[in-house]
């Protein structure tokens, strides 16, 4: 049904952090822009300091690269914004959901839809 999969995380901006969550979101984007195998890695954010990030896969493989990537940058984007919940989406293998153990995501599996 789909081959690609991915997860979103959602968190609050910190308090006064809002200079600090912006920095370390662009060091992150231009460290990540290079994996080729992130589909997807878009930040949105409301006026009230409300994150989403929506980051999709090729496969398991480049999941892992990403998140080896996130993991240099880990500390600095907690200080600046609070992580509140974690969803992953598709049928991810349970070694690269044990690397998100931390946050408690919820799984949802393919259901329905396309994607192209």
């Amino acid at each position: 049904m789909f081959e690609n999969f991915g997860w979103i995380v959602e968190g609050k901006i910190r308090e006064g952090k809002r200079d600090e969550f912006k920095a370390v979101m662009e060091d992150l984007v231009a460290a990540s822009s290079p994996e080729v195998g992130t589909l997807n890695y878009q930040y949105y954010v409301s006026d009230d300091g409300n994150v989403m990030v929506y980051e999709r896969f090729k496969d398991v493989a480049a999941a892992h690269a990403h998140i080896d990537t996130w993991d240099k940058y880990a500390d600095r984007w907690v200080a600046a914004a609070e992580p509140t919940r974690m969803v992953h989406l598709g049928n991810l293998p349970d070694d690269l959901r044990k690397r998100h153990a931390a946050l408690t995501p919820r799984l949802l599996r393919p259901f329905g839809g396309f994607a192209r």
